[in-house]
């Protein structure tokens, strides 16, 4: 029969769970380093040719990458 000490036991019982949150906060904050990138995003709707596009940059209006027609941003 195996003895253990009931200080390896409880060990065991809070390490256990703190490693699985730890490795599960990791991922989680791994996953989430592409979202900013979407929430700067800056989304254009052409009065011309109707396309949809994204820009990153801070500008009140940009240039359609088709028709080259300045667009006021739809959402920010």
């Amino acid at each position: 029969m195996i003895t253990l000490d009931l200080g390896i036991i409880l060990m065991v019982f809070v390490s256990g769970p703190l490693l699985l949150i730890g490795l599960l906060a990791l991922f989680y904050n791994l996953r989430s380093k592409h979202r900013p990138m979407r929430e700067r995003e800056n989304i254009y709707l052409c009065a011309e040719c109707g396309h949809v596009y994204a820009f990153a940059r801070n500008r009140p209006m940009d240039r359609c990458p088709r028709c080259g027609c300045l667009n006021e941003a739809v959402r920010t």
